[in-house]
């Protein structure tokens, strides 16, 4: 339940405690703020006075600061409760528009449907209410507060949302070129797998060359051996001529001899 608590402004009296509301002076404020709708949310103010209006904050900051946690003025628990519901709105917003996922809280709720509530219908005419100075300042007044709370909740409401819009576009652009990075990937992976392809048939058809080579080698080493057998054959051929023939011719001349 951390997320609902808020920092504040550092305050003289704050010193030595904790510088944000624990869970239980939230509580608190919740529960005063359930008595009293007319407080949480400038719109329900109708009828109220500024003198109960300035009572009731008084009422409320003192049993906020009986609480063991921060110690606040008057005017430290006004903006406090206006810097959350303006946080909240925020995060109400955000959630309904899809950019952000989960669910207020349950304290988170209830401050946001106490500030939501729609102010009563009445036909009586709105008392003039005089001003009265808070803190001895004769110009600046709870009202006043309230009024540049929201002046400032509106300023931040519309800041968030020019720079959401710019987020989304930037996300947009990047989600565009990323398309386009993933066509041109897609597209040279296709243009390797072509070229594996041609390699593999390239590789094979060397293959095949290598294959008829080696067959014509073998071939070749074949005649080369039956070549080599045949000057063999001559050769033995010839030894034997040459061997028998002298053998004959001196024959031949012993009986030309004998007859002569």
């Amino acid at each position: 339940m951390s997320d609902i608590l808020i920092d504040d402004c550092e305050n003289p009296e704050n010193s030595g405690r904790v510088s944000r509301p624990t869970l239980a002076q939230v509580k608190a404020i919740i529960s005063f703020m359930e008595k009293h709708p007319d407080l949480a949310h400038r719109r329900l103010r109708v009828g109220m006075g500024h003198a109960k209006f300035k009572k009731l904050w008084l009422e409320l900051s003192n049993i906020a600061n009986s609480i063991d946690g921060t110690i606040k003025s008057t005017k430290g628990w006004i903006k406090f409760w206006s810097d959350k519901k303006r946080s909240i709105h925020i995060k109400k917003k955000q959630i309904e528009e899809g950019k952000l996922l989960g669910s207020l809280t349950a304290l988170e709720q209830k401050i946001y449907d106490l500030c939501d509530a729609h102010p009563p219908i009445t036909s009586r005419k709105k008392k003039i209410v005089k001003e009265e100075p808070c803190n001895g300042n004769d110009n600046e007044s709870f009202d006043d507060e309230l009024s540049n709370d929201y002046k400032q909740e509106e300023n931040s409401r519309l800041n968030t949302s020019e720079v959401d819009e710019r987020q989304l576009n930037m996300i947009d652009k990047l989600v565009v070129v990323m398309n386009q990075q993933s066509a041109a990937l897609s597209q040279m992976a296709q243009a390797t797998l072509t070229s594996s392809k041609a390699l593999e048939t390239i590789a094979e058809a060397s293959h095949v060359q290598a294959i008829a080579v080696d067959r014509l080698a073998n071939t070749f080493e074949t005649i080369n051996a039956s070549f080599h057998d045949v000057r063999n054959a001559i050769l033995g051929i010839d030894y034997t001529i040459k061997r028998c023939y002298p053998a004959t011719a001196s024959e031949q001349r012993q009986n030309s001899n004998i007859f002569s």
